[in-house]
Order: C-alpha cells, then sequence, then structure tokens
C-alpha cells in the first residue's frame, strides 16, 4: 500500500483483484479535494474503473468532497465499472440519507462486500 498525502487527507492505495482500494484518513474538503480528484482521474486514465473507498479514517467530508465522490461514480460507471465506499463513518451515512445521495453511492459495512459489489458491475 502505498500512501499520497494532501492537505488534511492520507490517501492509501492498495489493489486488490481487479480492484482498487484508497484507504482515506482525515478531511476531504474545499482543500484536499483537488490531491484526490487528481487520483481518481489518474486511476481511470489507468483503466481502473472499479474503486472502493475505505471511509473508516475519514473525520470529515463537505460538499466539495461530496461533489468529488459523485463525480467519481460517473466516471467509474461510464468506464464499465463502478465506485463503492465501505466503512463509512454514521455521520457521512446521515449526510447521504440526508441529500439523496444513499441513492447514488453504494455504501457497506465491510471491505469484502463493497468489493464482492464491484465484482458483479
Amino acid at each position: 500500500m502505498t500512501s499520497v498525502p494532501a492537505i488534511g487527507l492520507e490517501v492509501g492505495i492498495d489493489y486488490d483483484g481487479g480492484c482498487v482500494v484508497l484507504a482515506l484518513a482525515g478531511e476531504i474538503d474545499v482543500y484536499s479535494a483537488p490531491v484526490l480528484r487528481e487520483n481518481l482521474m489518474a486511476l481511470g486514465a489507468a483503466g481502473h474503473h472499479r474503486i472502493a473507498l475505505d471511509l473508516g479514517s475519514m473525520a470529515f467530508c463537505d460538499s466539495t468532497g461530496l461533489g468529488l465522490l459523485v463525480g467519481a461514480v460517473k466516471r467509474a460507471t461510464a468506464g464499465g465499472g463502478g465506485l463503492a465506499v465501505f466503512s463509512p463513518p454514521e455521520h457521512f451515512m446521515k449526510v447521504l440519507r440526508i441529500t439523496g445521495l444513499s441513492k447514488v453511492l453504494a455504501a457497506f459495512e465491510e471491505r469484502t462486500e463493497a468489493l464482492g459489489w464491484l465484482d458483479a458491475q
């Protein structure tokens, strides 16, 4: 697993079968979103369209982060794959439910569930 530093966000990258797993620690906000976006775009450009995000250590996600995730879902789906999150904090799930984004972003408790869903895409 490699780590990509960003302002207030650490991104660990791991490969599991045909999926890429990004472990996000810290905050996804207006300051850190550009670095995460670049990483997601680079993965897509390299042909990786099945992406799982481990949110177990994510402390905060603002509207910029939510927009980034929605865009990443659209790009992954357009590439023939998908994007799923796992181990999301309850505060993040609450925001997804309130905004209706729980219908757009596949969220799972465990890594194996997320990867299984991605394998079916």
